[in-house]
């Protein structure tokens, strides 16, 4: 089984809110492109990043060191 990577640890994951020390950070996941919403039908569409808080996971998420070892691996890009 793959190891979770937390939010707090993944490189897609955007702080916004520092927190408190009775609250978890929050962020934004920029794994993936914002989602349309629109919470009435009378205002504007827009588009949302997922909230997410430090200690939450996807299963799709990657450590920065991770991430830097596969691109080393990778030789099409020493070529």
């Amino acid at each position: 089984m793959k190891d979770i990577t937390y939010c707090k640890d993944c490189v897609f994951w955007d702080i916004i809110h520092v927190g408190t020390p009775t609250k978890s950070r929050e962020g934004r996941c920029r794994r993936h492109a914002p989602t349309p919403r629109a919470d009435e039908i009378s205002q504007d569409f827009g588009t949302i990043w997922p909230a997410t808080f430090d200690d939450d996971w996807c299963g799709e998420g990657q450590q920065a060191v991770a991430m830097i070892e596969d691109i080393l691996k990778d030789d099409s890009l020493l070529s």
